[in-house]
């Protein structure tokens, strides 16, 4: 998607954070006092991984975590250190306390408790959530009953290079209860992975791989879209620049050299969802739809007409590959379409053309990879393509990864 995520969700009350459920391994805490959770269940933490030359990269998202007082004695979270380890040993560290945490919680309880953002516009960009009940306190400290929320990955990631991969995290919360201090260990289990299909680029020809999942600030963000891509053109006739995505001054999507081309499904696979409602004609005119505002407003005007997936996404396919991976291709054009559920698809098959529909900025090709058809709560899941080598990250040196990555944008002709 774009940056148009950001304003969307803040207007209609958006809010960030994600995790699972677990049991403080302490001796100074009971279950009965004090319990630390993931705010998403059944989410998986899957690190960026890639080898250069002799160097291993390890990169994590953090999960956001929620803390729930059980006692009547209040609890106040004042630090929290983030270890990564190799072989049960540390490895990096990471400490978040002071301003950082104290904004991020407050900001946090302040979206929840004031704005209530619809619950489809949390899930999309944090998963399948479970919020505490009750109001969350913005300063750190919960009373009785009180959980505060803890928005990690809104505040830093962690990162490693070394000779071995990290293989292991623990998350250490420093918690003052009355006069006594205390540290709490917090294990989270890593997810490695590597993609399963022998899946083709869903493009062909020149390309910008733009928004990749190393970008914080954007897809890597939110839940399902956490290793996804966009796709826009590249060595635009009568550009200045092999880097720009459209003619000087467009006037019409087709001075866009991505709208149109040809969508190819990824791999075998069945189509198990898709949505062809949204309108593409209130997105034809770059002056209108990259005017601020604009497709904020065109978007809260078409959820409750075609739907929340549909309206962000634009028109869109999912394809199950039946390997427990699910595609996902959106903002297509409107009626390019040539697929519908249960149909079968093979790898490289022709599904429909890049189009300008949904949260778009301009024409382009937004896809990912997912542990489920469910675009608002699946599991993001990082993606390698046979006929687009890690080499096009760093040509200088050998590498291998588990999804292109380490620049903002990639440019690359695929055959």
């Amino acid at each position: 998607m774009n940056h148009l995520w950001k304003s969307m969700f803040e207007k209609l009350g958006f809010v960030l954070a994600a995790m699972i459920l677990f049991i403080i391994p302490s001796t100074a805490w009971s279950v009965e006092k004090i319990n630390i959770r993931n705010l998403v269940q059944g989410k998986k933490v899957i690190p960026v991984t890639c080898r250069i030359g002799h160097w291993e990269i390890t990169d994590i998202k953090l999960p956001d975590l929620v803390v729930t007082n059980n006692q009547k004695t209040p609890v106040t979270v004042d630090q929290v250190d983030v270890i990564g380890k190799i072989s049960g040993l540390e490895a990096v560290r990471v400490q978040i306390s002071g301003k950082p945490l104290s904004e991020a919680i407050a900001e946090t309880a302040d979206m929840l408790n004031v704005q209530k953002p619809p619950l489809p516009a949390v899930q999309l960009s944090l998963g399948n959530v479970v919020l505490p009940e009750g109001i969350l306190p913005g300063n750190g400290t919960a009373t009785e009953g009180q959980s505060i929320l803890l928005p990690l990955s809104k505040i830093t990631y962690l990162h490693h290079v070394g000779h071995v991969k990290l293989d292991g995290m623990e998350i250490q919360l420093t918690i003052t209860t009355g006069r006594k201090k205390t540290v709490v260990a917090f294990p989270v289990q890593l997810t490695p992975y590597e993609v399963k299909g022998k899946y083709v680029f869903p493009v062909k020809g020149d390309v910008q791989m733009a928004f990749l999942p190393l970008s914080y600030i954007h897809h890597r963000a939110s839940a399902s879209q956490e290793f996804a891509m966009d796709l826009v053109g590249a060595n635009q006739k009568d550009a200045t620049s092999f880097t720009e995505m459209s003619r000087p001054n467009p006037r019409a999507l087709s001075d866009y050299s991505i709208w149109g081309r040809e969508v190819l499904s990824m791999g075998d696979g069945v189509v198990v969802e898709m949505g062809d409602k949204f309108p593409e004609e209130p997105m034809r005119d770059p002056a209108r739809f990259t005017q601020p505002g604009y497709v904020t407003s065109l978007l809260k005007d078409l959820v409750p007409k075609i739907g929340w997936t549909n309206t962000v996404a634009g028109n869109y396919v999912v394809i199950d590959h039946g390997n427990g991976e699910f595609s996902a291709y959106c903002h297509l054009q409107e009626g390019s379409i040539r697929v519908k559920p249960g149909d079968k698809v093979n790898k490289a098959m022709v599904i429909a053309k890049v189009g300008n529909t949904g949260n778009s900025g301009a024409p382009h090709l937004h896809f990912q990879l997912m542990d489920s058809q469910n675009f608002l709560i699946a599991n993001g899941l990082p993606m390698m393509f046979q006929n687009v080598p890690a080499q096009v990250m760093i040509a200088e040196f050998p590498v291998k990864g588990n999804t292109l990555s380490f620049s903002d944008s990639i440019f690359s002709t695929v055959p």
